[in-house]
């Protein structure tokens, strides 16, 4: 039984991992749906108040984890994301990059049997092969059923992200039909995680909107010239569906932040710079540990009042 917390890239990577993991015969195990407790379920191992609410809740997933008795837990670290070829390099955020080393060393439950957090790098398919073979060595895994695992478990998360595009041309497809504005939604990931967003979403559909994500629509647009290293994979899209955004009459974009997040100090003067340079409203919207969204409704009001003025 292999545990898989549902947190950070695991939002996006799940199709894969899930994918390999069953390849090779391991049930897995993912960690439960977050909610306030399950922040307060892993609180006393959350060494800084400082870092993002997306962070401090995988302490909890953790926890959950640890309950459900699973044989081991398996979060690697990442510094690269997966190249998408549409930018200057392709990190992870430091903290989703190597959030794992300081869940392992702030849990005094965890140790290296049943935790398993190697450095991966997905772009070099031999070397993820090589490392997870070693990892897995007590469990008898065959260097060949890693291989046809990996292939299979790419294929899953490309079929995972196509079927994203796919659902987001029908709400555009349906909201043009009805002559109603389309707001994307952009962050990153995991801001779909119900306890992180508190159902934003549902508020912008309440309003008489459409809502689509950033990550749907970033391959209809072009990298627009920036004033910063574009490195980083997820804000490579951001700034692609920004640019995009502008060329649509019925778009809008509402960017969701994280508190904590110093990469996003950068991110929304960037797509500030894009869509207010093309005479689109710029709103940002911070989530996270505030649960109130009477802030959020009024600012969301505020847009439909000034896109329909």
């Amino acid at each position: 039984r292999v545990g898989l917390p549902l947190v950070m890239h695991y939002y996006e990577q799940l199709p894969l991992w899930h994918t390999f993991f069953n390849e090779l015969g391991f049930e897995v195990v993912i960690s439960e749906e977050s909610t306030r407790n399950t922040y307060y379920k892993g609180q006393h191992t959350i060494p800084s108040d400082t870092v993002c609410y997306p962070a401090k809740l995988a302490h909890g997933h953790i926890e959950s984890l640890l309950e459900r008795d699973v044989d081991f837990i398996f979060y690697p670290c990442m510094s690269y994301n997966v190249d998408e070829g549409i930018s200057d390099n392709h990190y992870n955020c430091p903290v989703v990059a190597y959030y794992p080393e300081l869940l392992k060393a702030n849990n005094i439950k965890l140790n290296d049997d049943n935790f398993i957090h190697p450095y991966l790098d997905l772009n070099r398919r031999k070397h993820v092969v090589d490392v997870m073979k070693s990892v897995l060595a007590k469990y008898n895994v065959k260097k060949k059923a890693v291989e046809d695992a990996l292939d299979k478990a790419f294929e899953a998360m490309d079929k995972y992200m196509q079927d994203i595009i796919t659902e987001s041309e029908r709400v555009i497809k349906t909201a043009r039909s009805k002559g109603k504005k389309i707001i994307v939604l952009a962050g990153r990931p995991y801001h779909i995680d119900p306890e992180i967003n508190h159902g934003i979403h549902q508020l912008v559909t309440s309003l008489g909107m459409a809502v689509v994500t950033e990550d749907s629509i970033a391959h209809l647009g072009k990298v627009p010239k920036l004033n910063v290293l574009n490195q980083w994979t997820y804000h490579a899209r951001l700034y692609k569906a920004a640019q995009y955004v502008i060329t649509q009459p019925d778009m809008q974009m509402v960017q969701l932040v994280s508190f904590g997040c110093g990469i996003d100090s950068i991110t929304t003067d960037e797509v500030r710079l894009i869509l207010e340079g093309a005479g689109k409203l710029y709103t940002q919207l911070k989530i996270d540990e505030i649960n109130n969204l009477g802030a959020a409704k009024i600012r969301l009001r505020s847009l439909v009042a000034a896109i329909d003025g």
